[in-house]
């Protein structure tokens, strides 16, 4: 197996500079080329500020009383986190991404195919509705720019961030993570200036009741794509420890 991962890395490098940006898509990530636990941990907290993260907050409170509903989230975060650590570990001890590390623990080469044929599809229509939504509210902002002129440019935009590789998406985290944080923070205190927290979190949910492994469910199964996929960012760090601190703090 080492020869033959050898080879097809000679190939891939000798193809890569044919490409230009592949960001060893198929070879190992050499140790010159990992990153600081805090870069990945940056990027990885911007995938989890998802869109569905969101709904599924607004759904997890519709139907849960505040203490309930914490109590579904850190189970289900824990849940994610044990996934996350083993998956993330073993793609930062081979240093390849989720499809190929896949091919060399069972798959094999058709199944590690379906693998990525599976994340790519889902990974597609997610990429369209993030898009939609990008463009809807630059649309609500700017009507007078037609919608679908929004939705090119959005998908323009991220194409060519994601094309660069790891290392403009790293810049690209530098700025919007923070920007949305303080988003966040802005957001929560406009909101509790009209509620009072302590009235929040002992006011009962406005919708019908969701059973406490219901909402276990919702939390693990939100993310667990993206906790499958942890190897494709933990093969930039450089320990195990890297792997666990950076999973814990996004």
């Amino acid at each position: 197996m080492t020869n033959e991962v050898s080879s097809q890395a000679s190939e891939a490098e000798l193809d890569s500079t044919f490409i230009g940006h592949d960001d060893f898509a198929l070879v190992r990530v050499p140790d010159s080329e990992r990153y600081s636990w805090f870069s990945v941990a940056l990027q990885r907290f911007g995938q989890l500020s998802a869109l569905a993260q969101f709904f599924l907050a607004a759904m997890i409170g519709l139907t849960m009383g505040f203490w309930q509903a914490m109590l579904a989230i850190t189970i289900g975060a824990v849940l994610l986190e044990i996934v996350t650590i083993f998956v993330g570990i073993a793609g930062q001890r081979e240093g390849m991404s989720t499809s190929v590390l896949a091919r060399w623990t069972g798959f094999g080469r058709y199944g590690s195919a379906l693998v990525g044929i599976a994340m790519a599809i889902s990974l597609t229509g997610w990429f369209g509705v993030q898009n939609e939504v990008f463009a809807n509210g630059l649309f609500s902002i700017w009507p007078g720019v037609p919608l679908w002129v929004w939705c090119i440019v959005g998908g323009i935009a991220v194409t060519l961030i994601v094309v660069y590789g790891f290392v403009s998406m790293n810049w690209v985290a530098y700025v919007t993570v923070p920007a949305f944080l303080l988003l966040c923070v802005f957001s929560i205190g406009s909101a509790l200036k009209s509620h009072r927290l302590a009235d929040l979190m002992s006011s009962n949910h406005p919708g019908p009741a969701m059973p406490l492994a219901f909402g276990i469910t919702m939390v693990a199964g939100g993310f667990i794509v993206g906790a499958v996929m942890t190897p494709d960012m933990s093969r930039y760090n450089r320990t195990p420890m890297d792997v666990v601190k950076q999973t814990i703090v996004g």
